[in-house]
């Protein structure tokens, strides 16, 4: 942890989400199907046809398939968090608070099996009862395991009174 403070040190609340949090993780695979790439698209009104048209891309494209939007394998890398940091005893609620170092390094074909690697890079006080938790994320294409994305997460710890 960079902010100084022993893991011993930690509130208690914060002590198993240390221990949680220091492993390296790694999800469950994610099928990258064309219908979840479409609704992205819809949802975010991305619709260039590299992530939409696959009639274009057969011919348009290495590969010859659509590839999925950086943006939406980005957001995968939050999925297993929601659940597992939630569900720490005197935690009241964790907010996404950002980004840094967010990187798009290859792309993804329509179709294709993504799982995310974490791993802890610090847990910082920031105010009385708020902790920030900064991970290292990449999304990786299974089973090559080829990186496609990589971004440091950061979280909002709010303990509960």
């Amino acid at each position: 942890m960079s902010s100084g403070v022993s893991r011993d040190a930690l509130p208690a609340a914060l002590q198993a989400l240390h221990q949680w949090a220091a492993s390296e993780r790694l999800s469950g695979s994610t099928r990258i199907a064309q219908s979840r790439i479409d609704a992205f698209a819809e949802a975010t009104g991305d619709h260039n046809w590299i992530h939409t048209d696959p009639a274009r891309a057969r011919t348009g494209l290495p590969g010859g398939q659509t590839i999925a939007h950086g943006f939406l394998l980005l957001s995968l890398t939050v999925e297993d968090d929601v659940a597992a940091l939630a569900g720490f005893p005197g935690i009241a609620h964790v907010l996404n608070y950002g980004l840094n170092k967010v990187r798009f390094l290859a792309p993804v074909p329509s179709g294709s099996e993504v799982r995310v690697r974490s791993q802890l890079v610090s847990l910082e006080a920031r105010r009385p009862g708020q902790w920030l938790l900064t991970q290292h994320k990449a999304v990786e294409v299974v089973p090559a395991g080829e990186t496609a994305v990589v971004a440091e997460q950061l979280s909002l710890i709010v303990l509960a009174d």
